[in-house]
């Protein structure tokens, strides 16, 4: 449950990554539509929101939500090494 949680941060952040202009160009070599980028941020949202209960019920409510702090942390780290060495490589993990 704890992997899921991270996985779920991460992807939510990829995605609300994707949104952005900048990092679009990077990953996607194009930026898209407005509606593509305000759906890649809401997905987003929603998958950083879902990433919250599996760490909920693993370690109930007061430390869940530490632990959950703590995968954002992870994720967003990694994303930005992930964004700054090889932005391709979340072309695949987004679909």
């Amino acid at each position: 449950m704890n992997i899921l949680s991270l996985v779920l941060c991460f992807w939510g952040f990829a995605a609300i990554s994707a949104s952005m202009e900048r990092h679009a160009k990077d990953i996607f070599a194009a930026v898209g539509s407005l509606r593509v980028r305000r759906l890649r941020l809401l997905a987003g949202y929603v998958l950083l929101a879902l990433a919250l209960p599996p760490a909920i019920a693993v370690h109930g409510l007061s430390i869940g939500i530490a632990v959950w702090f703590g995968f954002l942390a992870m994720a967003s780290t990694a994303l930005a090494l992930v964004l700054n060495w090889r932005p391709v490589i979340l072309r695949w993990a987004l679909f």
